[in-house]
């Protein structure tokens, strides 16, 4: 895997205009504590470090709703239905993104791998869904029958 470093020059370096028309991939830097780097964002040209990056996000991304999607395992919470709805829309927000937004940086192989998982997980979501529907139902229904009975 290819590498890289930054070094620190002294201050008497500036860079006051950039304007080259270099095609690649933003990226964002997050404002570090210290501030000693005043860099705003990277261009990224290199297609195997664009690919490794984005797929290091997306994991992060989805490591959570997968832990959100364990740790809502059971259906005793009201507000559990909401909260798999809502790890639902977040999964096809991921989709969108990765099909709008980074189709062009990635490589087709990991672009498809990445959708399989996204499919997969929702297709977990959708029968945990529906799991907790038919529960709740039936809840419902025992109630009823409950209610009923002198």
């Amino acid at each position: 895997m290819k590498c890289f470093t930054i070094k620190k020059l002294d201050d008497i370096y500036e860079l006051e205009s950039f304007d080259y028309n270099i095609q690649g991939f933003h990226y964002p830097i997050k404002k570090n504590k210290s501030g000693s780097l005043k860099i705003k964002e990277l261009i990224i040209v290199s297609p195997d470090i664009t690919t490794s990056l984005i797929c290091y996000n997306f994991n992060k991304k989805y490591q959570k709703i997968v832990e959100y999607f364990f740790n809502n395992s059971d259906f005793d919470d009201e507000s559990t239905g909401t909260n798999l709805m809502l790890a639902l829309d977040e999964v096809a927000r991921l989709r969108t993104i990765i099909i709008n937004k980074y189709e062009r940086f990635l490589k087709k192989k990991e672009a498809e791998e990445l959708l399989k998982r996204l499919k997969v997980l929702e297709n977990e979501l959708r029968v945990k869904i529906i799991d907790f529907k038919l529960i709740k139902e039936q809840e419902l229904i025992n109630k009823e029958e409950r209610g009923k009975a002198r």
